[in-house]
């Protein structure tokens, strides 16, 4: 196993770095903010059919590209330097899920579709303190609509929830959780639009009263661990490639800003934040590029390699952030200067999809503690 990226793995981080630079500089990101749409329409569109994101880790009979997690992480780690908003990982994450359930029909229904673009799905997973969904079959249920069942209840925060064409629901049955299948216009499904900190992402309370959801065959434990593992990955990758955004503009910074006669990155004080920063991300890119290399080669491993390459990055990302603000000075504390929207990704980095204690714990877990 090997950390160094191949030579596709480059071509693909140096294709997606020049798409953010022409299609989604931060300044897009800002009309964004200014505008209320949680993305632009037409850079997804492009960044699904001529670049083939969406589809990374989806079979080619699938209509993917099958390239694996490497090259996701590949990807997302160029698209976290430029906080590219976008329903990538809500996509990325459904189809996970979806390829490790057996229902062949769902598949063959759906992945084509999310690999296309041309279909937004998320996962609406509930967290300890983030909600609960129950299935109950419905009393005028057809032997037709065996596997069909109503549900009730609600999931909060859920990755592009509002805009998702369909939702994987994961509900309390009687067999014990099953994921369920939920049409983004279905009947008593009300989806909420949350006022998040992080700008770049679009996430949503999704309620449920009594909305029909079709029950997907599989083992859903698997398929939501496997969801979980994906999810650290990729987190990790957007916190490595934000991280190294942030310590080249602040040495950068550091080299023209001038006090005392001489530039501020000639003082030890500045010196040894970036130094540290600099060590940080060197530690975390190199577990961020074992856990890909895991998920291809050695799946046994992938679930601690995740867990671990996460762990680093998530907490390195959001003090990063703090001393990009400190060290451009009365500057970074600005509305106009980036460095505010590198530290509200940093926040809902380090949180979101589980927070500090539960990656530690899972992180404790796959050690056998």
């Amino acid at each position: 196993m090997t950390l160094i990226l191949t030579e596709e793995e480059l071509a693909l981080a140096d294709s997606v770095r020049k798409f953010v630079a022409d299609r989604s500089p931060l300044t897009s990101l800002r009309q964004l903010i200014n505008s209320g749409e949680p993305y632009d329409v037409a850079v997804w569109k492009q960044m699904t059919t001529q670049l083939g994101l969406a589809g990374l880790t989806i079979p080619e009979s699938y209509g993917g590209v099958g390239a694996g997690y490497s090259a996701l992480s590949v990807a997302l780690t160029e698209l976290g330097a430029g906080l590219v908003a976008s329903p990538l990982l809500a996509c990325v994450l459904a189809a996970e899920v979806l390829l490790k359930l057996d229902d062949g029909a769902a598949k063959d229904e759906l992945l084509p579709k999310i690999a296309g673009g041309d279909l937004i799905a998320t996962l609406a997973l509930a967290s300890s303190a983030g909600g609960h969904v129950t299935a109950a079959r419905s009393a005028d249920a057809s032997p037709a609509a065996a596997d069909t069942d109503t549900l009730t209840g609600s999931v909060s925060p859920v990755l592009n929830g509002a805009e998702a064409d369909v939702l994987l629901v994961p509900a309390q049955a009687d067999g014990g959780t099953v994921v369920y299948l939920v049409d983004g216009g279905a009947d008593g499904l009300t989806r909420t639009r949350l006022t998040a900190v992080d700008h770049s992402r679009s996430l949503a309370r999704v309620a449920l009263a009594g909305v029909p959801g079709r029950a997907l065959a599989g083992d859903t434990a698997a398929a939501l661990a496997a969801a979980a593992d994906l999810a650290n990955l990729a987190l990790a990758a957007e916190s490595a490639g934000a991280m190294k955004a942030c310590l080249d503009m602040t040495s950068a910074y550091a080299r023209i800003r001038v006090a005392f006669g001489q530039p501020i990155g000639a003082f030890q004080a500045v010196k040894h934040r970036l130094a540290d920063m600099a060590k940080s991300w060197e530690l975390g890119n190199a577990a961020l590029r074992d856990a890909a290399r895991a998920g291809d080669e050695n799946p046994d491993r992938f679930s601690l390699a995740a867990s671990v390459a996460r762990v680093l990055l998530a907490g390195a990302y959001a003090d990063a952030t703090v001393d990009t603000v400190q060290l451009h000075g009365g500057i970074g504390y600005t509305w106009e200067h980036d460095a505010h929207l590198y530290y509200k990704n940093g926040l809902s980095n380090k949180v979101l999809l589980g927070g500090p204690g539960e990656q530690l714990d899972r992180l404790a877990g796959s050690l056998g503690i």
